[in-house]
């Protein structure tokens, strides 16, 4: 294959994978946000409790382990193992509050664009989020 078609091949691929994030991006925003910017009001009173074994993952996570919940929603699972740092994002500004309330570190941002740079963190949770989708 000449230079040429395999870099017009890779260009033209790059671009489907720009299209196909771009599709992404959108199916998320109608399908699962907003579906959690009608149900945060009510958050809090069916999703407190954490799942077993996402618990026992964050307290296995050596001291001063830098963990990331992406969709972290009210912040459940922030508060499990004091020893390591963990950092919140969600799309969902009311749930970011309700984080926030409780004293977590959260910001909001798009689980599909974030703002973290590679590798900076020692473990990440992303539970339901664009699995909706």
């Amino acid at each position: 294959m000449p230079a040429a078609l395999k870099c017009f091949r890779l260009i033209h691929e790059g671009s489907r994978a720009v299209t196909m994030e771009k599709e992404a991006s959108q199916l998320e925003r109608d399908h699962v946000h907003s579906v959690y910017e009608k149900i945060a009001p009510h958050f809090n009173d069916h999703r407190y409790k954490a799942w077993p074994k996402v618990r026992q993952f964050l307290l296995d996570q050596e001291p001063g382990s830098i963990i990331a919940d992406i969709g972290c929603g009210n912040g459940k699972y922030l508060h499990i193992n004091r020893e390591s740092f963990k950092m919140g994002c969600d799309y969902c500004l009311p749930l970011v509050d309700l984080a926030r309330g409780h004293g977590h570190e959260v910001q909001v941002c798009d689980g599909l664009r974030l703002p973290y740079r590679d590798g900076c963190f020692d473990a990440i949770l992303s539970i339901a989020g664009s699995a909706l989708a």
